[in-house]
């Protein structure tokens, strides 16, 4: 007797991933926010909502996107206390987090966030290798590691137009930091462990943040399991009160720099579109597009389309890396770590290291367009065919049953993905079953 395909409730972002991989899915409430910031008591208030709709119908996994659906229930012995709503129903929570962990649940204090991380029904889905060993590192348990994709859409797999008269070169994104526009909070006695560690990076690339704060130069501990949640979460605070300033490093050495560059060096030939540039850099710029279809046409009309890390970023693929695949545009991307892991270096996409590897590599590509276009064509074939958030969804679920989390039927008539990445749990966290 075959299983019935597992009921998925999910927000809309995931909605078509989770139909193409086969899966039933119910869509979460609609309620007057679902903002990923939002307060322990708007959570404890939305629980009353979800809770009935989960038992309704009888759902089996919730699949959440930056924590926007995560909400609570009053405990049913303790009280003043609460658990995961889904916690209290036995459903296990997957949050795909889009940005850092930290980056979410801004309105609730650390404390209060810390502990509903580590609630053991709670999996977290983590795009980049570096955080997710640095999450791993600060003891939040549950943690699941897959690249990032392309969202399942109809794309358009017809040969490059010819490019649009004008900019050679553009790029499609805001200022990776605003930290030089204005006075900020952080205390100059934190800017050192930050600022050691780009010294250090700047001789030892491959090292992470964490690796350099907690084993390098020691300057703190991580927290213990035998610590007490004040003691986890204030040094965990800490912790990333000093990484500020590293972050900082990061969106000059990976993104903002070389927009400032290509604007002094080409001039009119380099297109910014995005937000904010000319606030907080006076940088030329249009705003960014809105409309997704028009974006993406944008990326197939420009001869490249270059893409650049966020501050977050320590190894691993953004967005953008698929996105432009998927439509097909031809990708000259900055270097990181993991990129070689998802595509192929020099056929399906390519990159540069520095200002004047990158001027020399956009020569080349604008003196040699068929080859540019074979391997636009190259990097489209690979994300459509392994990149696609319905490619990852197989991933996590086939881990998740291998973990005992749900059962192992629910995978028996499911799409084979063995071509895929192979996911990982980083160590040293345990998936468990709620």
């Amino acid at each position: 007797m075959l299983r019935r395909p597992l009921r998925i409730a999910t927000t809309v972002q995931w909605e078509v991933p989770c139909r193409e991989a086969g899966f039933d899915v119910h869509l979460l409430p609609e309620i007057p926010s679902l903002d990923f910031n939002r307060s322990l008591q708007q959570r404890l208030a939305d629980g009353a909502v979800f809770q009935p709709f989960y038992e309704k119908n009888d759902i089996e996994l919730v699949l959440d996107f930056n924590t926007a659906a995560l909400t609570l229930s009053p405990h049913p012995q303790n009280a003043g206390e609460f658990d995961l709503t889904t916690a209290a129903l036995g459903i296990p929570y997957v949050a795909c987090y889009l940005d850092p962990i930290t980056s979410t649940m801004a309105q609730v204090a650390w404390q209060d966030h810390l502990n509903v991380l580590e609630s053991p029904s709670w999996i977290k889905w983590i795009w980049e290798g570096a955080h997710a060993d640095e999450v791993g590192r600060l003891g939040i348990p549950n943690i699941v590691t897959l690249p990032m994709a392309a969202a399942d859409e109809v794309f358009d797999t017809s040969p490059l137009p010819e490019p649009d008269p004008g900019p050679v070169a553009s790029f499609m994104g805001h200022p990776a930091t605003t930290w030089f526009q204005s006075n900020q909070s952080i205390v100059s006695g934190d800017l050192f462990a930050g600022m050691t560690a780009a010294a250090v990076r700047a001789d030892m690339p491959d090292l992470p943040f964490h690796k350099i704060y907690f084993d390098l130069h020691r300057f703190g501990r991580p927290p213990e399991a035998a610590d007490d949640l004040k003691t986890r979460a204030e040094l965990t605070q800490i912790y990333y009160n000093r990484k500020f300033v590293y972050n900082a490093y990061l969106a000059i050495k990976q993104r903002d720099r070389f927009i400032r560059f290509l604007s002094q060096h080409l001039g009119d030939a380099f297109e910014l579109i995005g937000d904010n540039w000319g606030t907080v850099y006076g940088f030329k710029h249009t705003p960014r597009i809105w409309d997704m279809r028009e974006l993406h046409g944008r990326m197939r009309r420009v001869p490249i389309c270059l893409n650049l890390m966020k501050s977050c970023q320590e190894s691993g693929l953004n967005t953008r890396h698929f996105e432009i695949t998927a439509n097909g545009g031809f990708m000259l991307t900055y270097q990181t770590p993991e990129l070689s892991s998802c595509f192929e270096i020099g056929k399906e996409c390519d990159v540069f290291h520095d200002e004047a590897e990158l001027l020399d590599k956009i020569d080349h590509y604008i003196s040699n367009p068929d080859e540019r276009r074979a391997i636009a064509a190259a990097g489209q074939r690979r994300t459509l065919s392994e990149h696609l958030y319905s490619h990852r969804l197989l991933k996590l679920m086939r881990l998740l049953c291998n973990a005992g989390v749900l059962p192992k039927s629910i995978m028996a008539d499911s799409p084979t993905d063995q071509d895929a990445p192979s996911p990982t749990v980083q160590p040293p966290v345990e998936i468990v079953s709620p």
